[in-house]
């Protein structure tokens, strides 16, 4: 995987990161009840946060990356066009194999703060990576507010640091 190639590179050259933002899988919604699924042992610790519509963002984060994942998802949430749901996990989500599957995963491993912001990918979309998955399956107006959510973040992130 290219991110493990980067993120061992960046660990062996000592460098710092504050942090490392995953976009995956984040065009496709669902408005039907049901049509949002969830890994085994997740929607337990969402608690009341699942939902069972395909209509949010998810912000997924390892307890290491607790202060990044809030630094997020308070940024997005101040985008009430976009609703946010947000779970850390322990031992960098080694019992949820299924969060693993994507480039954040090799910056928890080395002990950098990452997340990874998705729509669930084949939790919620049907067409995941079949011949069914096509552009006008996508959700633009979704991606939109996803944009502008991360504008938000990055705009507040550059002030926080330019006034610590």
């Amino acid at each position: 995987m290219g991110s493990r190639v980067h993120a061992e590179r960046l660990k062996r050259r000592g460098e710092r990161l504050h942090g490392m933002l995953c976009l995956e899988m984040v065009g496709y919604t669902c408005g039907e009840p049901g049509c949002q699924g969830y890994p085994p042992l997740v929607k337990p610790l969402l608690g009341s946060q699942a939902r069972d519509v395909g209509d949010y963002i998810a912000i997924v984060g390892s307890t290491g990356s607790a202060a990044l994942s809030r630094e997020v998802a308070s940024s997005f949430r101040s985008n009430p066009e976009l609703p946010v749901l947000k779970l850390n996990l322990p031992l960098r989500g080694l019992f949820v194999p299924q969060v693993r599957q994507s480039d954040h995963s090799s910056f928890w491993d080395l002990g950098y703060s990452a997340v990874m912001i998705t729509d669930t990918a084949y939790y919620r979309n049907p067409h995941y990576h079949r011949a069914t998955d096509r552009m006008e399956t996508l959700d633009f107006e979704f991606m939109a507010r996803l944009v502008e959510s991360l504008v938000r973040f990055f705009s507040g992130y550059g002030r926080k640091e330019a006034n610590p």
